[in-house]
Parts: C-alpha cells; sequence; structure tokens
C-alpha cells in the first residue's frame, strides 16, 4: 500500500476541499508536514486512520467523535458532508477510499451532529472513470466485506505500528503494566501470525462445529443432543459476552493506566514547584527582618551597632590623645582670645582704655595680629603632624602603656569581617530565591492544579484496581465457561456413533482439533523464528540510534515477550534500567523497526509528533534513520522538534515539504501547501 494523495474535505479544521499530494519515489521516501499547535496536524494524522477504519470506542463515543469531525463552519453553510478520501495503489491495482459523514444545516456550529456515516472503494473502471467494487451505504454492502478488504491490506490492529504518535510509543518499552502483553500483540499481529492464530480458531470453532452439526443429524438420540448442543452455544454466548467485556475492561484500563503516568509526570513538576516555595520560604525566613535576633538581618544589624559603639569609643579615644598632648604644650586658648581681642579693637576708634587708637596704635596693633596668626598656623601644624604620628601609632600597634586600643582594633576588624560576611550571605539568598520565584512563576503546573491532579490520580488509582479485579472476575468466569463447555463437548463426543456415516463425522471432528493441534505448533516455532529475527534487527537499530553505545548493546525479546535492555553488565529489565522518557521513546523505536523489517505488510510509516522528549544526539539518530524505514514515511512536526540543519540532513531523501497553515482571512480553517521559499521554511521552523 503506497498512498499517492489525500484529500480532506469539511473535517475537523479542513474547510471544503483540502487536497494533499503525497507522492514519494524509492530514493526520496521522506514527506515533511509542519504546523505549528492548533493548525490541523494532529488532525490530519487522524483523518487518515479515519478512511481506513472509521473512529474507534463504543456507539456513544464513535457518534460524539463523528459530530465533532465536522467543519463548524462547513455545518453552518449547510455543505452536507465531512469526508476523507486516500488514494493508494497496491498489489498493482489503484484503489480510491472515500469514508463521508453526513449532516443537516445549523444555525450554531455548536449544534451540529452527524446523521449518516458510510465508506466506498472505488478502483478505475474497465471503460471509464471508476467503478465501485465496496458501497457500506444502508442497505448496501455489510461491514464485514469492507473489513475482509481492508485486513487484506493493512488491518487496524497492526496500523498502530504504521500510523502512531511519536511521544506514545513507551508503551512498548515498559512504561504500562501490559507492555509485554502489547509487544506480543504486536508481534503476532505485524508479522501475521495472528492469522495463523485465526485459522487456529476456525479449526476449532467453525470447522468442528460445522462436522459436529453433520454428525448430530445422523446420531441416534437426537433430541439429547440438540438439548446438548443448544447448552452448548448458550455456553459459547456467554464465552463470546464475557470476552467482549474484558476486551472492553481492558481497553479502558489501557486508557487510564495511560492518564494516570500522565499524571505521574505533571505531578512530578509540581512537586519540584513545591521544593522550589519550600526554598523560598525558608530563605525568607533565614533572611528575616531586624527585629529577629536569630535571622540574618537581625544578625547583621546586632554587629553594626556593635561597630557604632567601637567607633563611638575609638573616636573619643584619639580626640583625647590629641587634646591631652595640645594642652600640655601649647596655650591654644590664650592665642586664640588674643586675636579676638585684637580684632575687636580694629573695629573701633578708642581702646578699652578709654584712648584714642590713633595711626600708630592701630599699625601696631596689625603688627601683633599678623605675627599672632603666624604662631597659631605654625601651633596648627604641629598639632597636624602630631595627629599624623598617632595614626601611625594606632597602624603599627605601638600605642601608650595605659591604652587598650590594640583590643579595640583586633575587636573592630573582626565585626567588619562579619558584616561583609553576613551581607554577602544575604545577597547570596536573595539572588537564589529571585531565580526560584521566577522558575515557579513559569512552572505550567500550579500548587492548585497539583492538588486536583492528586485527586484525580487517587480516583483513577481506585478505577484502576476495580478494573483490574474485574478483569481478574471476567477470567475466572471465562476458566469456567470453557471448562463447562469442554464437558459437554466430551459428553457429546462419547455418545455411541448410530451408523457409518456418523463415525465419519466423528473422525472428521477429531481430525479438526487434530490438524489445529498441527498448526499450534507451527505457529511457536514460527513465533520463535521471528522472534529472534525482530530481536536482532531491533537490537542493530537501537545500537544506531542510542547515545549511551558505552552503556547498551542492544535489546532482547525473551520467550515470554519482554522487552529487556543488553547492557554491558548484562540483561536488564527496563523499568529496572530505568531509561529515561526519550531513551525509551528510541527502545520503541528501535523495536517498531525490527518489526518493519519483517512484516509482510506494505503500508507507509506516519508518524505524528517524531521528536518529542529526544535529546540532540537521540534527535540527530533518528533524522538519519528515518529514510530506512519504510518506501513513505510521512513526518508530521511542530516548531521546534527539527531546524534548517535537520531539514539540510535530510536533503535528497525528501520528496515534499508540506505546511498546515491558517486559510488566508479564516482562522478557523486550515489547509495545506508546499513549502516552495526561504521564508515559508523560516516560518514554518520558527518556535
Amino acid at each position: 500500500m503506497k498512498v499517492e494523495k489525500a484529500i480532506i474535505k469539511n473535517f475537523m479544521p479542513f474547510y471544503k476541499e483540502v487536497p494533499v499530494d503525497l507522492q514519494t519515489n524509492s530514493d526520496s521516501p521522506l514527506i515533511l508536514m509542519g504546523a505549528k499547535n492548533d493548525r490541523g496536524k494532529t488532525a490530519f494524522f487522524t483523518a487518515m486512520r479515519f478512511c481506513l477504519y472509521g473512529f474507534e470506542g463504543g456507539n456513544t463515543l464513535k457518534s460524539e467523535k463523528r459530530r465533532q469531525a465536522i467543519n463548524r463552519k462547513a455545518a453552518v453553510e449547510g455543505l452536507d458532508e465531512a469526508s476523507v478520501t486516500l488514494e493508494f495503489s497496491h498489489n498493482q491495482n489503484i484503489y480510491e477510499i472515500e469514508r463521508v459523514i453526513e449532516f443537516d444545516q445549523v444555525d450554531d456550529p455548536d449544534d451540529r451532529n452527524w446523521k449518516s456515516c458510510h465508506v466506498t472503494v472505488k478502483k478505475p473502471s474497465v471503460s471509464e472513470g471508476k467503478e465501485i467494487v465496496i458501497n457500506q451505504a444502508p442497505n448496501e454492502d455489510p461491514a464485514k466485506k469492507y473489513n475482509r478488504f481492508i485486513n487484506g491490506i493493512l488491518p487496524e490492529s497492526a496500523s498502530d505500528f504504521f500510523f502512531f504518535d511519536g511521544e506514545e510509543l513507551d508503551r512498548y518499552a515498559g512504561s504500562y503494566n501490559d507492555s509485554e502483553a502489547d509487544v506480543r500483540t504486536a508481534i503476532e499481529t505485524v508479522l501475521g501470525i495472528r492469522e495463523i492464530q485465526n485459522a487456529i480458531q476456525d479449526l476449532r470453532d467453525e470447522g468442528k462445529d460445522y462436522y459436529q452439526d453433520e454428525w448430530k443429524d445422523k446420531a441416534e438420540d437426537v433430541e439429547e443432543l440438540q438439548d446438548l448442543s443448544e447448552d452448548i452455544s448458550s455456553v459459547q454466548s456467554d464465552i463470546e459476552a464475557k470476552k467482549t467485556e474484558k476486551d472492553s475492561a481492558q481497553t479502558e484500563l489501557r486508557q487510564k493506566e495511560k492518564r494516570r503516568h500522565q499524571i505521574g509526570d505533571e505531578l512530578a513538576e509540581a512537586s519540584g514547584v513545591a521544593t522550589k516555595q519550600d526554598r523560598v520560604n525558608e530563605i525568607a525566613e533565614e533572611i528575616g527582618d531586624s527585629a529577629q535576633d536569630d535571622s540574618l538581618k537581625g544578625k547583621l544589624d546586632e554587629k553594626r551597632g556593635a561597630r557604632r559603639e567601637l567607633h563611638s569609643r575609638l573616636g573619643p579615644l584619639m580626640i583625647g590623645i590629641g587634646a591631652k598632648h595640645g594642652v600640655e604644650n601649647y596655650d591654644v586658648s590664650i592665642v586664640s582670645g588674643m586675636e579676638d581681642t585684637i580684632e575687636y579693637l580694629l573695629d573701633r576708634d578708642d581702646c578699652l582704655c578709654g584712648a584714642d587708637i590713633d595711626e600708630d596704635a592701630e599699625e601696631t596693633l596689625e603688627n601683633t595680629l599678623e605675627k599672632l596668626r603666624k604662631d597659631e598656623m605654625s601651633t596648627i601644624s604641629e598639632l597636624q603632624g602630631f595627629a599624623s604620628d598617632h595614626l601611625e601609632c594606632l597602624t603599627s600597634g605601638d600605642y601608650p602603656e595605659n591604652l587598650n586600643v590594640s583590643q579595640a582594633k583586633s575587636e573592630y576588624v573582626s565585626i567588619q569581617e562579619d558584616i561583609e560576611g553576613l551581607a554577602e550571605d544575604i545577597n547570596d539568598l536573595e539572588d537564589e530565591k529571585e531565580t526560584l520565584e521566577e522558575e515557579i512563576e513559569e512552572a505550567t503546573v500550579t500548587a492548585e492544579e497539583a492538588e486536583s491532579l492528586q485527586e484525580t490520580k487517587e480516583t483513577l488509582d481506585e478505577e484502576i484496581g476495580g478494573l483490574k479485579n474485574t478483569i481478574e472476575t471476567l477470567d475466572e468466569d471465562l476458566e469456567e465457561l470453557e471448562e463447562k463447555k469442554r464437558k459437554l463437548e466430551q459428553t457429546v463426543n462419547s455418545m455411541e456413533a448410530a451408523d457409518e456415516e456418523e463415525q465419519r463425522y466423528r473422525t472428521l471432528m477429531k481430525l479438526s482439533d487434530e490438524c489445529a493441534d498441527a498448526w499450534e505448533k507451527i505457529r511457536d516455532r514460527y513465533v520463535e523464528t521471528q522472534r529472534e529475527s525482530v530481536e536482532k534487527h531491533a537490537s542493530n537499530i537501537f545500537q544506531e540510534l542510542t547515545n549511551k553505545n558505552d552503556v547498551y548493546e542492544g535489546l532482547t525479546i525473551s520467550k515470554d515477550y519482554k522487552l529487556d535492555v543488553k547492557t554491558i553488565s548484562g540483561n536488564r529489565d527496563i523499568e529496572e534500567q530505568n531509561p529515561s522518557k526519550g531513551a525509551r521513546q528510541i527502545i520503541a523505536y528501535s523495536f517498531i523497526a525490527g518489526l518493519n523489517k519483517f512484516t509482510a505488510r506494505e503500508a507507509p510509516v506516519i508518524i505524528d509528533t517524531p521528536i518529542g522528549r529526544l535529546d540532540p544526539e537521540h534527535k540527530q539518530n533518528l533524522i538519519e534513520y528515518f529514510p530506512n524505514f519504510r518506501d513513505q514515511v510521512v513526518i508530521l512536526y511542530q516548531p521546534g522538534e527539527l531546524d534548517e540543519e535537520d531539514i539540510k540532513q535530510m536533503g535528497d531523501n525528501i520528496s515534499s515539504h508540506l505546511e498546515i497553515h491558517q486559510r488566508e482571512n479564516d482562522p478557523e480553517s486550515s489547509e495545506v501547501s508546499s513549502i516552495e521559499s526561504e521564508t515559508d521554511l523560516k516560518r514554518v521552523l520558527a518556535k
């Protein structure tokens, strides 16, 4: 199966007809399709699966999905139908599958609803145009006819290994409790082992039942056989009902476990936020304020107070030394008083004694004042020299014997160092607090949301526990019913044959069982052979993709279908090794690559969000491997997953590079177009 073209019409954000050319050649198997969030990347992925298989789920869920798939604008305009058409080649034939959802016009797009849904399969006519080979419309071909057709190409049970979301692959890498069952189902489905199993089941049930029916017609005690047959049919109906109930419970269990896993990741992030908030509170308490004696700010203020006290002690101490020396050696106050008196007399006409101050007396006073000032300057200079000597004294520690300046100096130096250390600690803590507060602000999960998530997780835990109990009970019921059926069949088989014809049918019933036994042995041998082949190829791919070749030596798939990693110290359970999410994604990619190598299915690989959580080295390794996946690989990526260097690296392997973008002047609708220029490319790649 190789898809040539898709036409999406009024489906999700795609308004009216949106054609998408998906042709590739053997040298260029890649198609890149970029889109920003909410532009239709996942909608395109959904459209591909919808066209082939319709929507999954029970009737209620299917109905809601069909309703939501109708384009809102098309519903208001009354465009009648939403559809997805795939044109593809398979076994040298060209087919066209079209799946349609019909709807009526509404005034409010929220009121839109579907009225019918059907699928048709066409192929080129011998004459002109196309002829319908399957029409699953009401009163036309039954669903069984289409199911046989699509199962011959790519069964829905195998489609998960060709159409997948890169971020959800870790189900094959130990993230879920039923991962071993998933691995077994993957191998059996993709490699065609399920067909062998179905043949065995047909031999045991339908084939045997047919011969049993023929035999019953020949049996002597028809009435008793009829009662036994009805009992067996009733038990078989009960078995089928229990299996259906179990399948539904297992599907619901996987969904809830997946949601619980997602919530666990979100709670882990919220836990980190809470830890950071606790640290912020701890820092705030540690810094405190001046009123808290045991806080850093309180201690800082205490040290500053001690320093002020030393200032008050050292200041008067130095002044006292200088003053003592001045009093002992200079009559400064007398000199200062004489200057004031002469300046006073020079402003007067007569002396204090009453005599006139003539020019001679005034000249004498001025000369005396000048001499006093010269003497005063000399005194000041001497005092400055003295002060300098005392500063040197303080610096050298050579103090007068009766002064304890050395102790005061040491105490001052110690206090100053404490002040500087406390100030630096406070500054560092405030920087740390600011950084943590910014990280808390940027967190995607708040404390309130975390509380709600925790409640949801607890509810899910209870529901998961209930589902597991339900499944366990159903298994017990099935075991009892199978045993009851076996005993009834033994009773039927033990009845005496009426004639030779009856014996012949009895032999054929036995032969059906023996053939089924033989096929089971063939299946087991084939499974083992294919398991080893898948393991070897997946292991080689894993070594190409991993960024830890010094740790990992490959993958192993055990006989009980357990997927383990092979390390330098031996095989280890994935959960025991506990690789990162990105590493789990690489393990799953390797496993799927191994399956694709040996599958008999021919189908494109369509990957949504291929890079996801991968680190740069894993990313580059995967980009190098993409062209080897299949003959046609469609990669749906979002901004940030790929850059210009990645596009250049894929180079000639790219057949076309497309963009899903907003329709011009219509923000609610999307369309698909080719990326033709560097400007287009930069726009698509921009985060």
